[in-house]
């Protein structure tokens, strides 16, 4: 069924690695069993998904103090998101459960100072994986810890029901599970299975930005806005000095038209008689340039 869960639930196909069942577990700060330090803030669902760890000196006494894997497992996230998580450590377990089941649980250690792991490094338990930190002061140090069922929450816990269909309860999943049957076969563990997060890119252990298995970074192509050709010249345009006449005026009311196109140092009033002496021939003759024809029985005075 988890096999099943794991082949169709996920951001993208699965990888694999084989690695030998966790022998136990046990708390991540004050090892063995957090001597010196005390839980600030416990899990509850629908609520606090993790529970927070602080040293009993209070403050920032704790900060720098080492933080330890609660089991053997693999790194499957080493990476700083910023925002409200910091500097953040995942690590993958496989183990037999109470039940002699064989069955996966995820590690979250945040708002780490330092990490001291990388993406698919394999640790033991009790190795150092960090130091207790402040994200870059949002809070005073502590450790904030989680175990997770679903190996796909990953940063994206939002999409997931904050139940414990998803989420162990950190201190009972530890103090049920101290000691783990073991054997000497290895069991595939899923891994790849986060969907992308914004903030920091996780870096390999060799120096290389990992992808999602059976995907590859998609590309951005922008189109190039074309330019216009520049082979066709523009057409003349046509003005009134290039167009062809298509009248002939008398030459004494062209020289007058003339003569009004030039500028006047006329008085306003002189140049408003001129002006009207104009519109007078133009009127007198026609497109031609003849003056009309004279109406019959029409006689004009000597």
């Amino acid at each position: 069924m988890l096999a099943l869960a794991l082949a169709c639930g996920g951001a993208g196909a699965a990888d694999y690695v084989k690695l030998p069942l966790a022998d136990g577990f046990d708390f991540p700060v004050g090892k063995p069993g957090a001597s010196g330090y005390y839980k600030a803030r416990g899990f509850w669902p629908n609520g606090h998904m993790g529970e927070d760890w602080n040293g009993k000196g209070g403050g920032n006494t704790d900060l720098g103090d080492p933080v330890y894997a609660m089991g053997d497992g693999i790194v499957v996230q080493s990476r700083d998101v910023r925002v409200g998580w910091g500097n953040v450590v995942i690590i993958r377990h496989v183990f037999r459960d109470n039940d002699g089941k064989v069955k996966y649980v995820d590690s979250l250690y945040g708002h780490l100072n330092r990490r001291n792991v990388v993406l698919n490094q394999r640790v033991k338990k009790g190795q150092k994986i960090g130091t207790i930190g402040t994200n870059r002061g949002m809070y005073l140090a502590h450790l904030h810890f989680e175990t997770r069922k679903n190996l796909y929450i990953g940063m994206h816990r939002s999409k997931f029901a904050k139940t414990y269909a998803n989420y162990y309860s950190p201190t009972s999943f530890i103090r049920s599970h101290r000691q783990c049957p073991t054997s000497s076969k290895l069991y595939p563990v899923p891994i790849n299975t986060f969907a992308p997060y914004p903030g920091g890119k996780p870096v390999a252990r060799n120096g290389q930005t990992p992808t999602l298995s059976g995907g590859a970074p998609r590309s951005i192509s922008i189109p190039v806005r074309k330019q216009r050709s520049q082979s066709k010249p523009p057409s003349p345009r046509v003005t009134s000095s290039s167009r062809p006449a298509t009248t002939t005026l008398n030459p004494k009311v062209q020289k007058v038209i003339s003569e009004s196109k030039k500028p006047s140092s006329e008085p306003p009033r002189a140049s408003a008689e001129r002006k009207g002496l104009l519109s007078r021939l133009r009127s007198r003759f026609s497109k031609e340039g003849k003056p009309p024809k004279r109406r019959r029985g029409f006689s004009r005075g000597r």
